[in-house]
């Protein structure tokens, strides 16, 4: 029989271990968070982190606040990814992407430091990657898209090109406000990095998430950022890309129509087109995906960090 003391704990651990759950879920990256004060001739530098865990497909917002106005890189896994920066150069933030082919294990991260004034300075930390979850999927699709003919494979071939022209321009600063948004309302159909088998032939990892929807629902922005895309293409169908700065793009496919134009500026929540199931696609949906500094991301990740 338990005692009266033990049925006092459990019922008061009970309400505890609510709260603990909860904080788990609703506070973004406490768990993971990076802690790191290093003194500089101007004074001490901080670096703090927000993510939802540390492991592929994440994306890990590294924040920085200085003593005066400067400029910073960070290093990460053979790439550099740029900090953003407020109008007083005080406050600072950059991206990471962890990739759904990062191996887990621990790895070196630097920040670079070029205050306006003073001495370069490098700081290093480390962080603790650990191993995603990927499923499996086998879908059937149009034979055309597993068998390309010769002049779709050139049309294929052009729009690689052109999509690398834009993920490789860069846009100066931050163009998002405030924290990323769901574009559509609806139950996720595909998850991110899922390894797919088309046609029980191709195979092809999962750059985003599916989200189910009738044909002709709104599609809105996600966070603010420049219209870099918005036409037809092969595999994805009607498209829009939105670049929202420091090497950030989010991806909208498969559209029955859409309505921005390239070269515009998109306001978080702008209408960007409809659903449909143009492209390779089995019924209407949207793919909604993100892009960081040539990797892809789980957009999901996006919705647990906070931004000013």
């Amino acid at each position: 029989m338990r005692s009266w003391c033990t049925t006092l704990r459990m019922k008061i651990r009970k309400p505890y271990l609510i709260i603990c759950l909860a904080l788990l879920i609703l506070w973004p990256g406490r768990l993971d968070a990076v802690s790191v004060v290093s003194p500089t001739d101007k004074g001490d530098v901080t670096i703090t982190s927000e993510c939802r865990r540390l492991s592929q497909g994440e994306v890990v917002k590294v924040c920085l606040a200085s003593p005066g106005p400067l400029s910073a890189v960070l290093s990460f896994d053979g790439r550099e990814y740029p900090f953003a920066s407020d109008r007083e150069g005080l406050k600072h933030f950059a991206l990471i992407a962890l990739g759904v082919d990062l191996k887990p294990g621990t790895y070196d991260v630097v920040i670079h430091l070029k205050p306006s004034r003073g001495t370069p300075k490098d700081i290093p930390f480390k962080l603790a990657i650990s191993r995603g979850t990927f499923p499996s999927k086998s879908i059937r699709v149009a034979r055309r898209f597993t068998s390309p003919t010769s002049a779709d494979i050139k049309r294929i071939d052009r729009e690689r090109e052109l999509l690398g022209r834009i993920y490789g321009a860069s846009v100066p600063g931050w163009l998002g406000s405030g924290r990323f948004v769901m574009p559509l309302k609806g139950k996720t159909s595909g998850v991110f990095g899922e390894r797919r088998v088309f046609n029980d032939d191709s195979v092809s990892r999962h750059r985003g998430i599916d989200i189910l929807s009738p044909e002709g629902v709104p599609v809105k922005a996600s966070n603010a950022g420049k219209v870099v895309l918005a036409r037809n293409l092969y595999f994805s169908g009607n498209t829009v890309i939105i670049n929202h700065g420091i090497g950030l793009f989010s991806i909208y496919c498969h559209l029955s129509k859409t309505i921005v134009r390239e070269g515009s500026f998109a306001d978080k929540g702008k209408i960007l087109g409809y659903t449909g199931s143009t492209g390779r696609s089995t019924g209407p949906h949207l793919h909604w995906g993100l892009r960081l500094v040539d990797e892809y991301a789980d957009p999901h990740s996006m919705m647990y960090l906070l931004f000013d």
